[in-house]
This record gives C-alpha cells, sequence and structure tokens, in this order.
C-alpha cells in the first residue's frame, strides 16, 4: 500500500490538478526542502514530464542543470547544503569561486528544449497545446521521477523561458526554464509492502552523537518514520547514511516487548525522518533484520491502541 507525502508543507489545492485554474502561487523555498527535492530530481538524471496535466502524454526528458535565483549549476558537486550560524544555506560553485546563499527565492530545473517530442503527441494533444506547443511561457509542466527505492516523485513547475545556451557543455543547444512550485513536490511509495502506521514514543540514538525522544509514525519491512517535537542541531547535521539506533517499547492489554532497531538516515524534511532498517539488537548484539523479525514487530504493532486508532482513521477518512 502506498503512501503520500507532501514534502514543502501545506494542503494540495486543487489549483495545480485541474488545467484553467489559476497557478500555485510562487513561495520562497525552504533550503531543508530543496535538499529533498535534489534527491528526487537530481542533475543528470533522465525523468518523464507531461505539459498542462495530459498526464497520458508524458515523454523522456533529463535534468540538465538548476538555476538557483537565476544563477545556472550543471554539476551536482558545484551546489550542496550546510548550517552557517544555525541556519540553512546552499553553497555554490560559480567560475571556481565559492557563494553561499541563506535565501532562494527563485530554483528552476533545467530541461532540454527537444523539437521531435512534438512528433510524438498525437494531433489532439498537440492542437489542445496550441500552436506555441506546451512550453509556452506559464504552461504547467509535471515532472515525474522513480527513484531505485519505489518512490515515485511528482512536481508541478511552471515555464519560465525557453533559452539558448552559449557556453558551458551544453553550448549550442536550447533548454527550457521551469520555475518550481514549491507546494507541489509529492512523494509517492509504491512498494508492494504494507506501511503500518502507528503513534508510538520510541528513542533514536545517533551514534557518536546524542539520543532524542520521537514517535514512531509507521513501520514498514525496510524503513520507519519518525517525527520529532524538536529538530535540534544534532538531527538537522544528519547526513545520508549516518548509523542510528532506533528504541521502543510496545505495551499491549497483556504483555510488553522492547525493540531496538540499527539502521541508517535515508531523508529527513521539517520535522520528520526516514530510517532504513538493517539490523536488530538481541542479547546486545546486532543481527540482521529476518523476516520473522519484522512480522513479530507488525504483529506487536498491530495490537497497540495507537495503531488501532490510526487504522480506524485510514477506515473514516
Amino acid at each position: 500500500m502506498g503512501f503520500l507525502k507532501k514534502v514543502f508543507g501545506g494542503a494540495e489545492s486543487n489549483k495545480t490538478k485541474s488545467r484553467g485554474n489559476a497557478k500555485a502561487v510562487m513561495k520562497p523555498l525552504s533550503i531543508a526542502g530543496l535538499t529533498e527535492l535534489f534527491r528526487y530530481f537530481p542533475l543528470g538524471e533522465k525523468i518523464r514530464y507531461y505539459p498542462e496535466y495530459q498526464k497520458k502524454g508524458a515523454l523522456e526528458t533529463i535534468v540538465l542543470g538548476y538555476s538557483v535565483n537565476g544563477q545556472f549549476v550543471f554539476s551536482p558537486i558545484d551546489i550542496g547544503y550546510q548550517q552557517d550560524v544555525e541556519r540553512d544555506v546552499l553553497r555554490l560553485t560559480v567560475d571556481g569561486q565559492e557563494r553561499l546563499v541563506p535565501e532562494v527565492e527563485r530554483f528552476s530545473l533545467l530541461i532540454p528544449f527537444n523539437q521531435e517530442d512534438e512528433n510524438k503527441r498525437d494531433y489532439g494533444r498537440r492542437a489542445e497545446l496550441g500552436p506555441r506547443g506546451p512550453f509556452r511561457r506559464r504552461n504547467t509542466i509535471t515532472l515525474l521521477a522513480c527513484s531505485t527505492g519505489g518512490t515515485l516523485s511528482q512536481l508541478d513547475t511552471e515555464v519560465h523561458k525557453v533559452l539558448p545556451l552559449t557556453d558551458g557543455i551544453y553550448a549550442g543547444h536550447e533548454v527550457v526554464v521551469l520555475d518550481v512550485l514549491p507546494s507541489s513536490l509529492t512523494l509517492t511509495d509504491q512498494r508492494q509492502h504494507y506501511r503500518l502506521q502507528t503513534e508510538l514514543p520510541a528513542n533514536l540514538s545517533i551514534r557518536d552523537g546524542e539520543t532524542h525522544q520521537c514517535t514512531l509514525l509507521d513501520f514498514s519491512e525496510g524503513s520507519v518514520r519518525l517525527q520529532f517535537a524538536e529538530m535540534t542541531a544534532d538531527i538537522m547535521a544528519l547526513t545520508e547514511f549516518r548509523r542510528l539506533k532506533l528504541s521502543f517499547n510496545v505495551e499491549t492489554a497483556d504483555k510488553g516487548k522492547a525493540y531496538a532497531l540499527e539502521g541508517v538516515m535515508y531523508r529527513k524534511t521539517d520535522n520528520r525522518l526516514v530510517m532504513k532498517l538493517q539490523g536488530i539488537y538481541k542479547d546486545g548484539k546486532v543481527e540482521p533484520l529476518g523476516l520473522v523479525d519484522i512480522l513479530d514487530i507488525k504483529a506487536s504493532l498491530f495490537q497497540h491502541p495507537a495503531t488501532q486508532q490510526a487504522l480506524e482513521a485510514q477506515r473514516t477518512s
């Protein structure tokens, strides 16, 4: 069973879903949110796109570059994320010089302007888009990407302009500059394993770091999702694959079980973190997380009142 996660926050408006309605309002992007976008729409990766909500007409393209406040970036080594005096900043390398960007007023993705794509659309879709085609200024272009972890990423963008490049490795080609609509990035878990929702107190220990109280929001065969009342500097500084230990007790009417799981940080956004599971502690030693262990945890969680409440909320929503 899949789940849908909003990355940049805010309820999704029907305005981003039905043609003819007003476009989503452009707002400054959070830098923490941008790091999620880098993960799911990385430079140099093939993706799919469709214009003006013509989902059945999706075609293949590639992310050639990013534009940060009008500054183009074409290599992943030239853009990064860091904390500077307790705030998030982007680090750009431009012409060999490093620049720190504390606020991102406009962020765009660059894809190639491919005239051959027009021949791949049927007559009805071409007629609907008009003589200026899909990349008319202010048209909505929806981007789709699927990661190896089974996450389908969807992002709405707005055409800013078509631009010929005059230097760099893509000189002589035209690109479409697509302004990101901040509230539109959604992630859908398409894995077949059931994600069991709950709301259970837990403790997350960071190797060579601190231990933090959190809430276990869901559990699946390969990962757990956690929520924090406060995102401390220790948590904010976590990088991908940092080793973690999650401990929680499952108390039911007649018994209780304690679990300690080993894993790594997979992704984080706002006040939530996804931990990829790798092992389970037994008698103080880490062993591989096996099928019986997974089913035992699921069975225990399933009996917990918080899980039953979450399931009831799913059924009635």
